[in-house]
């Protein structure tokens, strides 16, 4: 996968750059060896990255400048973070199990940043 991130993730940093204005924290979620989260923060410095994955996964990932690495589980309670980023994550579940995900996704994301989405 990180073949396929070193395209898209330079593509949505000059197609979208907006995106990241104001994000000072972003946990990437399912951030296997990191190379999405890198070429983030490398892009936009101010950005205090959260490589989450299984214990195993971040024992072994490289260990990057403005990256902190978290050992977790995406079913469990999830970093704290002013962002979620995921890549290659959800297509490897079935619905039900998306939700689970993306509502921990929510509840990780600090409640000021998410003025205006809950529902």
């Amino acid at each position: 996968m990180a073949c396929d991130t070193r395209l898209t993730v330079p593509a949505i940093i000059k197609g979208c750059p907006e995106v990241f204005d104001g994000v000072e924290s972003l946990v990437d979620v399912g951030g296997g060896n990191g190379t999405a989260l890198s070429l983030l923060v490398k892009a936009f410095p101010w950005i205090r990255g959260i490589k989450f994955d299984l214990p195993h996964v971040v024992a072994v990932a490289p260990k990057s400048g403005g990256i902190e690495n978290v050992g977790g589980d995406m079913f469990m309670p999830i970093p704290k973070a002013e962002a979620a980023f995921l890549t290659w994550i959800l297509h490897d579940w079935d619905d039900g199990e998306c939700i689970k995900i993306l509502k921990k996704c929510r509840e990780a994301i600090l409640e000021d940043k998410r003025e205006g989405y809950d529902r």
